[in-house]
């Protein structure tokens, strides 16, 4: 399985058009729960991004629908980074 970071930025029409936007962007972050990919942590942010899901996935294809499809549902825009850890990443530059 690979890891990856999604990082999540609520789409600011969104912020002016959906009255309920808690519950809206719940419902987009379900939808990796329903392409079968387990978040293990999300975290709100004070930065670029107002959240990160961090989480494993068994396929690529499975990570690009599922942003695709958060995409779609206008809350919420995706940026996906595939990670390693550091300590991976290390020997390989060796």
């Amino acid at each position: 399985m690979a890891a990856y970071i999604m990082a999540l930025t609520i789409n600011p029409n969104a912020k002016k058009t959906h009255p309920a936007l808690s519950h809206d962007i719940n419902e987009s972050i379900e939808v990796l729960a329903k392409h079968e990919i387990h978040v293990d942590k999300l975290l709100a942010t004070l930065g670029r991004f107002d959240f990160l899901a961090m989480f494993d996935a068994p396929d690529q294809s499975m990570v690009f629908q599922a942003a695709g499809e958060i995409n779609r549902l206008g809350v919420l825009e995706t940026e996906t980074w595939p990670v390693i850890p550091y300590e991976e990443f290390t020997t390989i530059l060796e």
